[in-house]
């Protein structure tokens, strides 16, 4: 009766290493593969370096540019070979320095650096998903146990699906509101009169939630001043008429100023609401102005 454990013991012996090929070749074609998802990831981000995501430590160093992370954040991102090799570079220094007696002190380091680990890979994956239009606290997939392949298969789906694009996310908070909920405009009406300048005497009728913009630029302005008016800005200011309380909201924009009564400059790129009688200066010479009535 032939001997099978003798058998088998021969078969592996003859083969060698080579036991091992297929195991090899899957390992491989599974780090390739991942590489390729990052790598159709990275393109979507428009992140350079196609050859990073194959490479060892490359691949972290593209992972955090698609999310737009600092690049320290490899040393706590993960279970890579950067991550082990840290661990395992502490544990050595401290038993080296300790002469070997401090293990519970590496035990201490290790529980506070996967800690540190969870955290920064969570805040990795926060940013990552929100960039893809997903809530960013699909993240917790990654750190939950058990949650690994689920969150394998959303980073495959934001590589390959056509339909998942970056930069999508719109924060809840900032959508419109519903057609049922939109609030009721005012039925006060205001109106801007043009006191001096290129619109003396003009009138412009404004609804609640209407807005004139002021300037030299057609493209950006629905108050257009010639090119002959050098002190007002392509894009001067704005002015929109609330209703609902009945005042205005002035913005400037310019380089050379919008001003109020008083010769006060109103601070750039900040809204400033103004009461009805209110008068505005285009610039500094003030050459244009109008009367928010």
């Amino acid at each position: 009766m032939p001997d099978f454990k003798s058998i088998i013991t021969g078969v592996i012996a003859a083969l060698g290493g080579f036991i091992f090929l297929p195991v090899i070749i899957i390992c491989l074609g599974i780090y390739f593969v991942n590489g390729y998802a990052i790598m159709c990831t990275g393109h979507k981000a428009k992140v350079e370096g196609d050859f990073m995501p194959f490479v060892p430590i490359a691949r972290q160093i593209y992972q955090m540019r698609i999310a737009e992370c600092p690049v320290w954040y490899i040393f706590f991102f993960g279970y890579t070979t950067i991550t082990t090799g840290t661990q395992l570079l502490v544990s050595f220094l401290v038993m080296l320095i300790t002469n070997n007696r401090g293990g519970a002190i590496v035990a201490a380091l290790l529980i506070i650096y996967n800690l540190a680990n969870r955290v920064f890979t969570f805040l990795y994956y926060q940013k990552y998903y929100k960039a893809f239009g997903f809530n960013p606290n699909t993240a917790w997939l990654n750190i939950i146990p058990f949650f690994g392949v689920v969150a394998k298969a959303f980073r495959m789906l934001i590589a390959f699906s056509n339909d998942i694009h970056y930069g999508d996310y719109v924060d809840p908070s900032k959508l419109p509101e519903a057609p049922g909920k939109t609030p009721k405009k005012s039925g006060n009406k205001g109106v801007v009169v043009g006191i001096s300048g290129k619109y003396e005497n003009a009138s412009f009728d404004m609804e609640d939630g209407a807005e004139l913009v002021f300037g030299r630029s057609p493209q950006d302005a629905n108050i257009v001043f010639d090119q002959v008016h050098a002190d007002v800005s392509r894009k001067h200011c704005s002015v929109r008429y609330d209703g609902r309380n009945n005042q205005y909201i002035v913005t400037d924009y310019s380089a050379t100023g919008t001003y109020t009564d008083g010769g006060i400059r109103l601070e750039k790129n900040q809204p400033k609401q103004l009461s009805k009688g209110t008068v505005i200066y285009l610039g500094g010479s003030k050459q244009n102005a109008f009367r928010l009535n």
